[in-house]
């Protein structure tokens, strides 16, 4: 098993494996072309963890320049449970850290049993925010 910075090869793969996720969300922002220039900003806080050259596992992290925000943290069902999450995450925690970066974001379902997975590793669920979201485009299920 290999973690290694994400590239724009990943594309076809990653959305393979973000899409075997009941109720997770692909939308536009997904698509090839927004994926690559994601990428062009933010690929020293993006890691594939890789088997076989097979993608197994992922993180996307990016940077406004003031607060991070990690995107499709998420491994595949059989590799689940050794470890290889707990390991993307804290690349990812790393490299925003190194970058300057004092404190971290991450947006997830309040129904998505992850979210357990999330407090084990020292994240905080918020009660005092409200997120507001407006779609300007692309899929607007929730």
């Amino acid at each position: 098993m290999i973690i290694r910075t994400m590239n724009k090869r990943d594309h076809e793969e990653l959305l393979r494996l973000w899409s075997s996720f009941p109720g997770n969300a692909i939308t536009g922002a997904d698509s090839r072309d927004e994926f690559e220039a994601f990428l062009e900003k933010n690929s020293s806080f993006c890691f594939t963890a890789c088997e076989s050259d097979e993608v197994v596992g992922s993180v996307m992290a990016g940077s406004d320049g003031r607060r991070g925000y990690v995107y499709h943290l998420a491994v595949r069902a059989d590799n689940q449970r050794k470890g290889l999450g707990g390991a993307l995450m804290r690349r990812a925690e790393d490299a925003l850290s190194k970058a300057g970066l004092e404190k971290i974001h991450l947006f997830i379902f309040s129904d998505n049993p992850a979210v357990s997975f999330y407090e084990k590793s020292g994240w905080h669920v918020r009660n005092d925010i409200t997120v507001m979201s407006r779609v300007l485009r692309g899929d607007s299920r929730r």
